[in-house]
């Protein structure tokens, strides 16, 4: 199945990696802290914080997932 396409409804919850849990090391450049990110929550689509589900969609005509992601680790509160 495609990681995009994940259905909330039917999804165990169990299976998910929860971000709490996902420790990066600020010390490290960027592309290997997103590569870890990446490992560690497995689906970068759809993921969990506690009891919550949560599913990440971009539109068509917005950024690609990866600039997000290099925007969000290269971003300075990221770093403290």
């Amino acid at each position: 199945m495609d990681i995009q396409q994940e259905d909330l409804q039917t999804i165990d919850i169990h299976q998910l990696a929860d971000i709490r849990d996902i420790q990066i090391d600020i010390t490290k450049d960027k592309d290997t802290r997103i590569r870890e990110f990446i490992q560690a929550v497995k689906n970068p689509y759809c993921f969990r914080c506690g009891n919550t589900v949560i599913k990440v969609s971009f539109s068509k005509e917005g950024e690609s997932f990866q600039n997000i992601l290099q925007e969000y680790f290269s971003s300075p509160i990221n770093r403290e």
